[in-house]
């Protein structure tokens, strides 16, 4: 599995457009290899947070297919977004949770 981080200082002015592009993405198809995927506010900061299968799928999402979710969310603010990406090593369930998923 790869998590990947997009993250970008948004304007609060800026915000109700991310929040409209992800209410979008929710109701779309979504990219093949995407597990889960989270919008997330700071101070300042968004996130969006993925998991995809492997780096093929998150590639192909970033590159040729274009349908990585957060370009949609910070692209309907023309925020260019900062990409991350790391190899999952370890996940953690607690086992009272396993059987929610």
């Amino acid at each position: 599995m790869i998590l990947a981080i997009a993250e970008a200082e948004v304007a609060e002015a800026d915000s109700h457009h991310l929040a409209g592009a992800w209410s979008d993405l929710v109701v779309g198809e979504q990219p093949d290899g995407l597990l889960e995927c989270y919008l997330l506010r700071g101070e300042g900061v968004w996130r969006v947070i993925s998991v995809w299968d492997d780096a093929d799928s998150l590639d192909r999402a970033l590159g040729e297919e274009d349908n990585h979710p957060a370009n949609a969310v910070f692209d309907a603010a023309g925020i260019d977004c900062r990409h991350t990406s790391m190899a999952v090593i370890g996940h953690l369930i607690p086992a009272d949770r396993r059987n929610h998923q």
